[in-house]
């Protein structure tokens, strides 16, 4: 055990979610000194450091949610990626915040009133815990099994490779699927996007008018109602197999943009209830069937998913219910 101390709040995930509620427990009046946060990466924010794109912005308004804030952090402009990092690292100087690197949460348990969170070989207390993990370390990934061979050439994100200019297949609907496209077509790659229903309602209005400009202007090959049934190998290339009569193509790469998962065992693993569709249960604060244990960020936002400042305000909630609990 590091030592007997027992912290007041302890939060799971150094992104934004878990940043913004020890900023929030702050600014209500807690001491800096009884909250600390563990950060999985190397450097801070991981996520966004490992899988924004260089060229990505982060929006305010993203997804066309809400922009106001209700707590104490202010919205912001949009961001380049480097601009946003430097954005958090300021605010955890700037709060002061016990943030702690390279801190692998495996395990959480509640046991006399308290919570015991394993961290790498070492166990911390604590009276509270958020749990503010993201969903895009954890990509969805087709129910068909990829080639061995193919492991870096079927990709499920942007950045984890280096990629050569060639032919390649974007497979998704949403927000980050458009993204993707806009980013290759500008870099001058051959560039298709596979979108299983017949419109781009799920993307916001800016990204479908994107793809529809670059498929006007022949940057971006739209293929509409098309579902992949397979990926082969063919000769280190993947070979793409479309349901019906649509026939199969070969790429250099394929790059699935189909969204992330809810950490699911791990959440059943600290005893938190889960709903028939495997989505955690919660109320209005976060706090789940489990006293003083909250879900933060990307666990609390649903299929719609949500946006940093979405996730402020979650923050915000739960730390007053948290302040609130702990007088």
């Amino acid at each position: 055990m590091n030592d007997q101390s027992v912290y007041d709040v302890i939060a799971v995930g150094g992104g934004p979610a878990g940043i913004s509620l020890a900023i929030e427990c702050i600014e209500l009046g807690m001491d800096p000194a009884t909250i600390i946060v563990f950060e999985k990466g190397e450097a801070s924010i991981k996520a966004i450091r490992q899988f924004y794109p260089d060229k990505k912005m982060t929006l305010a308004n993203y997804k066309n949610l809400p922009t106001e804030t209700h707590g104490h952090l202010p919205c912001f402009p949009d961001l380049t990626k480097s601009e946003t990092v430097t954005y958090f690292d300021e605010l955890i100087a700037r709060y002061n915040l016990n943030y702690q690197l390279n801190s692998d949460v495996s395990k959480i348990v509640k046991e006399g009133g308290h919570f015991v969170v394993h961290v790498n070989q070492e166990v911390y207390r604590s009276k509270c815990v958020g749990i503010g993990i993201g969903i895009l370390g954890r990509p969805n990934k087709p129910n068909y099994k990829i080639p061995l061979g193919l492991r870096n050439k079927v990709l499920f994100d942007l950045t984890s490779h280096s990629i050569q200019p060639s032919k390649i297949l974007v497979i998704g609907g949403g927000d980050t699927s458009s993204e993707y496209c806009q980013i290759l077509a500008a870099e001058g790659f051959d560039v298709s996007l596979a979108v299983r229903s017949n419109s781009l309602e799920k993307m916001m209005e800016s990204n479908q008018k994107a793809v529809e400009s670059l498929a006007a202007n022949s940057r971006l090959k739209l293929l509409m109602n098309r579902s992949v049934q397979n990926i082969e190998d063919a000769g280190g290339r993947p070979k793409v197999v479309y349901d019906g009569d649509r026939g199969s193509e070969e790429f250099d790469y394929v790059i699935f943009a189909i969204g992330g998962t809810t950490p699911t065992n791990f959440l059943k693993t600290a005893g938190i209830d889960c709903d028939d569709k495997n989505l955690p249960i919660f109320g209005e604060s976060g706090e789940t069937n489990i006293s003083g244990l909250y879900l933060l960020g990307d666990l609390v936002c649903g299929k719609t998913g949500g946006s940093i400042i979405t996730a402020y305000n979650a923050s915000f909630r739960t730390a007053k219910h948290i302040v609130e609990n702990l007088k």
